[in-house]
């Protein structure tokens, strides 16, 4: 009797699991703000443009480039002044090409949203093969 009622009891617990049992609710999609959006090193046109809120231009840091004879573009990060040790780390992490080619640079008024003329620094990731360039003619 005691064998016939653990019989019975499993039976019962395994219909109650495959038939009861909820199915898993589906991952969230990301919010629409996070579809795509460009990674660090990518081409932009805007700081909405990148994950990171941040689009260098070439004519945020003229002369180091010169606007006349190159247009370049890349989302980016700021790296807080000279030395280019945390641009080449970022370049990795991105798989660029030539990592220790990455600059930290001076950059003016790089953020759309603040409209006053600043300077700070950021990562040129354009010679470690990253971000989009254009030969002007």
């Amino acid at each position: 009797m005691r064998n016939l009622i653990a019989v019975s009891l499993s039976l019962f617990s395994l219909t109650m699991v495959g038939c009861g049992t909820p199915a898993p609710e589906p991952t969230p999609a990301p919010a629409q703000q996070e579809q795509g959006l460009n990674a660090v090193g990518q081409g932009c046109s805007s700081d909405s443009a990148c994950t990171t809120g941040l689009c260098w231009t070439e004519s945020d840091s003229y002369p180091e480039y010169n606007p006349y004879w190159i247009r370049a573009d890349q989302c980016t990060e700021e790296c807080g002044g000279p030395g280019d040790t945390y641009c080449q780390q970022l370049a990795a992490e991105f798989n660029a090409p030539y990592p220790t080619q990455a600059r930290c640079i001076p950059a003016r008024g790089v953020y759309d949203n603040n409209p006053y003329d600043h300077s700070v620094y950021v990562c040129d990731l354009i010679p470690a093969g990253l971000g989009k360039i254009h030969w002007v003619e």
